[in-house]
């Protein structure tokens, strides 16, 4: 029960962190409880039987929670201040983006959903842009210590491609981006890798999005390919 209610905290941060997205979905919080369900194997009504028996015993209770609180408050604090200064940057661009249309915003990833241990993303429309930068988005929770995937994100350009690699180490908002100089930027697609996968692992993505910024991003840095 310690663990289960260890995630149902965080999930709780998640939500008062990103007010505005939960309270415009509703249908979010619930996907977002039957993640941790899932993860912990167990059914709404057992986890409703578990905190009405420790209603009951609330020294129990209290002792778990003070123990938690040492433990996921340091982690709470790191993901409002990355909030904090994701908003900013939303805020910057949100006068000038372009979001590109991606085949699902919001999906639960399994076991079954990973062949070769990848999820692989593009985006449904053709590049024409020659300055800027393109930006990956989208929201994550069911991250553990163990589960720690690797993003990649690509943009061809020409006969070469761009290529950034990053690992996401964290619930929350993840952000990785491509800066682009004079060369016309074609597709951009990538992936998501878990190196280590388990069973009964569930991972909730939200607010998936690839965009188009008419403006550079500092440390946007990436790698080049030559197609051959």
């Amino acid at each position: 029960m310690e663990n289960v209610l260890y995630d149902i905290y965080l999930a709780e941060a998640e939500i008062k962190t990103n007010y505005v997205v939960f309270s415009a979905d509703s249908a979010l919080k619930q996907e977002l409880l039957n993640s941790i369900l899932k993860k912990h194997k167990i059914t709404e009504a057992e986890l409703d039987s578990s905190l009405s028996w420790y209603s009951g015993h609330l020294e129990k209770l209290m002792k778990i929670n003070e123990k938690l609180r040492k433990s996921y408050s340091s982690e709470i604090e790191i993901l409002k201040q990355k909030e904090e200064k994701n908003k900013l940057l939303l805020a910057a661009s949100k006068q000038s983006e372009t979001i590109l249309p991606v085949a699902k915003e919001r999906f639960l990833l399994t076991v079954g959903d990973l062949p070769n241990n990848a999820y692989t993303f593009k985006s449904e429309t053709t590049l024409t842009n020659y300055r800027g930068s393109y930006e990956l988005r989208f929201g994550i929770l069911g991250l553990t210590s163990f589960l720690m995937p690797e993003v990649t994100l690509c943009i061809q350009c020409g006969d070469s491609i761009l290529v950034k690699r990053e690992t996401i180490n964290q619930n929350g908002l993840f952000t990785s981006s491509i800066e682009i100089q004079n060369i016309q930027a074609q597709k951009i697609y990538g992936s998501i890798y878990f190196p280590k996968i388990r069973t009964g692992m569930t991972v909730l993505f939200y607010n998936f999005s690839l965009r188009y910024l008419p403006y550079s991003e500092k440390g946007s840095t990436a790698t080049h390919f030559l197609l051959q």
